[in-house]
């Protein structure tokens, strides 16, 4: 394959004349200049320069007089050089410059009429330094008339010159493609000297062929400078390139070119006309199997024929083939193989927030070439439910395999890979009929735009209750969740699988609050020092191990409160004795009994009247429970547990009888307390996922064919391609006949590449 791009030269100086104190611009001139051939020969041949220097190092300065010529090989009369300054670099379609300048200052060149400039590169040698002129002009007015400018110490003279090289990409044939502006290395080369000296092949569309630079999956430098230049036409041949039988096998070429000039794009039946497969062998039948691989990948439509013991198949009605899917396990097949990490709608676990390793270039994780840089890829990167592989492969695309090389997975999450799809990047569903072997799992196929893998963290959470009192302590629960559940999910299956313990709940209530498992003991009691909930992992993974939980309320026992009068005194005279119950809370408080007594009474026959009168009082015995007789004491219990009641009160003294101990006050037996609910809190924290530490590599790369690769991670479609209805029989003979219309580079056939530049003065 030959291609030829053209490139137009051609180069002006603009002169500027400004007063050294005002600023202001006194005289202005113009210089169309002459390329020479010093230039061109340099290009083409590397005389008297390099091929690839830069040629534009100095701005020359000259009096003389004359015409310039492309045979010109110094000014007329030269009077001083300059090192340039680069004003600027620009990359533009069809027409890109770079812009260099020299300055004269005031105290330079003074008293000489200045009429000539030139652009020139140098040789610098051991013991001289060579000046070439690469262009040459005379100074001009607007109107094109020569002129000339008289240097004095008053001015301040810039010279600038600007050269340019038009382009507009072509040769590549139809649908080539070329590099952006930017990345074009013809006009590099013709303004700085930077050339790009690799022939790549793609298997993937790309938009330019400057993508390629980083997008390839062959690739084979060659010397810039080794290609043969003519003076006479201008043009420069590129040596040919040649991918031997040995180098870059068994690869689709999509496309075909040098990065920074061009790429052809196939099929292009012109390039590459569609190569025959006569009678391949695909197999033998065995009775049973009716799927097959073609062997050779992307066939051209129309063109297949299948045979079974040389007899010719029905397309439709004996067989059907996938025209592009027909190979089987090919890495170039999956879907993912034409992308890397950098790429818009990929993000691979939290890889682009890492720092990139400055001391190694470690390798794209998705990208089936060699993919590196120090400035992107990290040594790992982590890969969970929050932060996945996802891929958005910008339209819907089948896919019913995803694999794993080099990458060893840990074990025990194996079978807990999760692959999801989805249509808008929000509703994800999880694959169906998914089944793994190795490495590679397959699943049912299903076309989507968006996908995601990561490892589940899903499985059994172990929470443990311990209580005395409680039957069974301690309790184990093993607790379902879902990968992505979040703290308060868990909370809440936790929250439920307590409450299906009937030995749990015969104690305790359980509650959620937000990420808090809450057990409240049913009654209050005294606080039980060793209630505990214990979460672990068990078979999830993500939570955060929690061993002791928060005594979040200590329990306190409830408490009835209790008051007594000790009767002292025997009865003088018999009457009446007053007896006044208080209490808070208690119907028609105080309460004021009349107690019959009778002379010689004593104190414990008393307490025994008074307890008699107490149980007549429903105010009374509602709300208290009186205590048996016991000697001399009167005692009130309330029935109910209760914050201690200061005003309670149990008080006795004569009344109409004579011979009692007046009591004002009773005493406390027991000071009433409500008693308070013990309270234990779990908090969970964390989600259910799995942190998969996703290593990358830098060296000891698998090679295939001779390509060296560190991608891990392949997600696609896989299917064998030629699908008999009926199997064929055992023994029998499969081959096919069909057409390729993609380069298919083999250790059967070379690949050869040239092109070359042709260049005109402008």
């Amino acid at each position: 394959m030959k291609i030829q791009e053209r490139a137009v030269l051609h180069n002006r100086f603009d002169v500027k004349v400004v007063d050294a104190v005002s600023g202001k611009v006194k005289q202005t001139a113009v210089g169309f200049n002459v390329i020479t051939n010093y230039y061109f020969n340099s290009r083409l041949t590397a005389s008297p320069l390099s091929k690839t220097t830069d040629l534009f190092r100095y701005i020359a300065v000259g009096t003389g007089t004359g015409t310039p010529a492309v045979t010109d090989t110094a000014l007329f009369t030269h009077l001083t050089r300059k090192a340039v300054t680069t004003l600027e670099t620009v990359y533009e379609y069809p027409t890109s410059h770079t812009t260099k300048q020299i300055k004269l200052e005031a105290t330079e060149c003074n008293g000489s009429t200045i009429t000539e400039v030139a652009l020139e590169g140098y040789y610098s040698g051991t013991f001289s330094t060579t000046y070439y002129i690469m262009s040459h002009a005379m100074l001009q007015d607007s109107e094109g008339n020569q002129i000339a400018i008289a240097k004095t110490d008053t001015d301040v003279v810039y010279i600038t010159a600007t050269f340019y090289a038009t382009c507009t990409p072509s040769g590549f044939g139809t649908n080539g493609i070329y590099p952006t502006a930017e990345n074009n290395y013809l006009f590099q080369w013709l303004l700085t000297g930077s050339t790009d000296g690799t022939v790549r092949f793609s298997r993937f569309p790309v938009e330019y062929s400057s993508d390629m630079s980083v997008k390839y999956q062959g690739s084979k430098s060659y010397s810039f400078s080794g290609g043969t230049g003519n003076t006479t036409t201008y043009q420069y041949d590129l040596p040919v390139t040649t991918f031997l039988d040995s180098e870059c096998n068994n690869r689709i070429v999509k496309h075909l070119g040098v990065a920074g000039v061009g790429a052809f794009t196939f099929p292009n039946h012109e390039v590459f006309p569609p190569y025959a497969v006569d009678h391949l062998v695909i197999g033998e039948g065995d009775g049973v199997t009716t799927e097959f691989s073609m062997k050779c990948p992307l066939i051209q439509s129309g063109t297949v024929r299948i045979f079974i013991n040389n007899t010719e198949m029905t397309e439709g009605t004996d067989y059907t083939v996938d025209l592009e899917n027909n190979c089987g396990d090919w890495y170039e097949n999956y879907h993912s193989a034409g992308l890397t990490c950098k790429n818009a709608g990929v993000s691979f676990g939290d890889l682009a927030s890492k720092t990139p390793s400055s001391n190694y270039s470690y390798r794209d994780p998705l990208a089936w070439w060699s993919c590196y840089d120090t400035t992107v890829y990290p040594s790992s990167c982590t890969v969970n439910d929050v932060s996945p592989v996802k891929i958005d492969f910008g339209t819907a695309n089948p896919c019913n395999t995803l694999k794993i090389d080099i990458l060893t997975v840990p074990t025990a999450r194996l079978d807990l890979l999760k692959i999801q799809y989805s249509a808008n990047d929000t509703d994800w569903t999880d694959v169906t009929g998914l089944s793994r072997t190795g490495q590679v799992w397959k699943f049912t196929e299903v076309s989507a735009r968006y996908w995601r893998a990561f490892l589940s963290g899903e499985g059994n959470t172990t929470v443990v209750v311990t209580s005395s009192g409680m039957t069974g302590s301690p309790i184990t629960l093993s607790v379902p969740v879902a990968s992505s559940d979040t703290a308060s999910i868990v909370a809440g299956k936790i929250k439920t699988a307590l409450e299906n313990n009937t030995n749990i709940t015969a104690l305790y209530d359980a509650s959620v609050s937000g990420a808090d498992v809450v057990l409240t003991a049913k009654t209050p009691v005294a606080n039980v020092s060793n209630l505990n909930i214990a979460l672990s992992n068990g078979t999830c993974a993500g939570l955060t191990t929690v061993s002791t939980s928060t005594n979040t309320t200590a329990g306190v026992a409830a408490v009835k409160q209790q008051e007594n009068i000790y009767v002292t005194g025997t009865i003088g005279t018999a009457g009446n004795a007053t007896v006044v119950v208080t209490a808070a809370g208690m119907a028609n408080s105080p309460i004021t009994l009349s107690v019959p007594v009778t002379s010689g009474d004593s104190s414990t026959v008393v307490a025994t009247k008074v307890n008699a009168t107490l149980a007549q009082n429903s105010d009374i015995t509602d709300f208290f429970t009186i205590s048996p007789d016991n000697g001399r004491y009167v005692r009130l219990t309330a029935k109910t547990a209760a914050d201690n009641d200061a005003t309670l009160n149990i008080s006795i003294a004569n009344d109409t009888c004579t011979g009692l101990t007046a009591i004002p006050t009773s005493t406390v037996d027991a000071a009433g307390n409500a008693g308070t609910k013990q309270v234990e809190t779990l908090t969970v924290s964390g989600s259910v996922s799995y942190n998969w530490t996703y290593n990358l590599y830098y060296q000891s790369f698998p090679t295939r064919d001779g390509q060296s690769f560190g991608s891990t991670f392949f997600l696609g479609k896989t299917v064998p391609g030629l699908k008999f209805t009926t199997p064929p029989a055992d023994g029998a003979a499969i081959t096919a006949s069909f057409a390729l219309e993609y380069p298919f580079k083999t250790e059967n056939n070379l690949l050869r590449f040239t092109y070359s530049v042709q260049l005109q003065r402008g």
